[in-house]
């Protein structure tokens, strides 16, 4: 049994921890790249970046995606080596330990590895509808939002930015670390979001400084608020008001043509504050046609420009998503 080249192998493993931390989709990892017949060590390694990474022991991630992972990867190691490393099959048996347990708990963790130096920790749900709202986890237009804005900083840096509808904060996140904001606002409809978006603040930013009870951050001389925002009630925000955004972003809040009324309303009032010299970034997972045209209908008909932006390709992207479903990125003028 050879030993693989160690640059590429920890390319491979690099990418591979990057991937399950995430809780990308099992149909969405390419087995077929994973090296043959690794090495005894290779093979701890792996166990290593994944299932025994400090960051899962200590902040597990949802455990039905551990043991499905572990049981593809043992399927794998038995085809293409002469013998698995028992901390493979170990770490099966730790995990099936633990699927009871597990049952009755309602969040597991998600980590977001952009680079060897930054990593994002959120508490998802590990439903996509629970407490009333899909906004407990992230989504793959999210994501796909997110890989846009770390290719574009100068989209947000030193700008004024309202999130709309903004879940667990994930998107809005990553742009207030790595693309210098001077004022971020991520709001959702949903007070339990909200309240998992302070959670998150105190553990990606722990020295960011809480100014005041309503989720107001300070953090590198950059503002980080947290509000909840009902898009029928936005021009009763005085937050928004005072913020005066330059930029609006939303991810995936055009699914439910019933709430396409509320959510023109918030956009039209936020431009309208600024006389219409605003943009928006809307990222779109395109489930249905017809209902994202109806959006787009009602923008126009509000007089709104709508351009479409490139999505960011896999090989040059900063996070993992599902890719199987489009998503679009629009860019929203007056």
């Amino acid at each position: 049994m050879s030993e693989h080249n160690s640059t590429d192998f920890e390319t491979f493993l690099r990418s591979i921890q990057k991937q399950y931390l995430c809780c990308y989709p099992l149909h969405c990892i390419v087995w077929e790249t994973f090296p043959k017949d690794m090495t005894w060590d290779e093979q701890k390694d792996l166990i290593d970046a994944t299932y025994n990474s400090p960051l899962n022991q200590k902040l597990p991630i949802k455990i039905a995606y551990q043991l499905n992972f572990l049981k593809k990867l043992i399927a794998f190691l038995e085809q293409t080596t002469s013998e698995v490393h028992d901390a493979v099959y170990e770490s099966y048996c730790d995990v099936q330990l633990r699927v009871a347990e597990d049952s009755t708990q309602k969040y597991a963790f998600k980590h977001y590895l952009l680079d060897e130096q930054t990593h994002f920790t959120l508490r998802e749900s590990k439903s996509f509808v629970a407490e009333g709202t899909t906004g407990l986890c992230s989504w793959q237009a999210s994501l796909a939002l997110s890989d846009f804005i770390l290719r574009h900083p100068d989209i947000v840096r030193n700008r004024r930015i309202l999130e709309l509808g903004a879940g667990t904060g994930l998107c809005g996140f990553i742009l207030f670390k790595m693309c210098q904001p001077q004022q971020l606002m991520i709001s959702d409809g949903s007070p339990q979001c909200v309240e998992l978006m302070c959670e998150s603040v105190e553990r990606n930013f722990p020295d960011a400084h809480l100014l005041n009870s309503n989720g107001k951050y300070s953090w590198n001389e950059q503002i980080l608020q947290c509000s909840v925002i009902s898009w029928n009630c936005i021009n009763e925000c005085e937050e928004v008001v005072d913020l005066c955004p330059e930029i609006l972003l939303a991810a995936d809040v055009v699914y439910d043509d019933s709430c396409f009324d509320d959510l023109s309303f918030a956009i039209d009032f936020a431009f309208k504050l600024r006389n219409n010299q605003v943009e928006m970034y809307l990222a779109a997972t395109v489930r249905n046609e017809h209902t994202l045209n109806g959006f787009l209908k009602k923008l126009d008909s509000l007089h709104f420009v709508v351009s479409e932006e490139p999505i960011v390709p896999l090989e040059k992207s900063y996070l993992y998503w599902d890719r199987t479903t489009p998503v679009r990125i629009l860019k929203i003028t007056r």
